[in-house]
């Protein structure tokens, strides 16, 4: 349980909010701090930190190497990282950055 005070104009939107979803003010809250917490991993450049795996893809739209940055094109074959976090923004990684047993790039476990 954490208790947090707030400005009561806070504490109103929160509530219409709620409402407007249609969701308990505590579940709102909690993916509200949970959201601000992935995006702070994400800043300080652990992005690819939560992911579990990487699933073979073909891309229907252009994206980005999570870790070359290179341009990824609709019909290339890429990878889609996995993570237990539904909200998580999706990462694509090309094949020549995968990472391979024993090469540092990813945890083995």
């Amino acid at each position: 349980m954490l208790h947090a005070r707030i400005p009561a104009t806070l504490e109103d939107q929160i509530k219409r909010l709620a409402d407007t979803l249609r969701v308990p003010v505590s579940n709102l809250v909690r993916n509200m701090l949970e959201d601000a917490i992935d995006v702070t991993r994400r800043v300080r450049g652990e992005p690819l930190a939560d992911i579990y795996g990487w699933q073979l893809i073909v891309l229907n739209v252009d994206a980005t190497c999570a870790r070359c940055s290179r341009a990824l094109h609709g019909g290339d074959e890429a990878h889609v990282g996995l993570s237990n976090h539904a909200r998580d923004e999706k990462y694509f990684m090309c094949s020549d950055c995968l990472p391979r047993k024993g090469d540092g790039n990813g945890r083995q476990g």
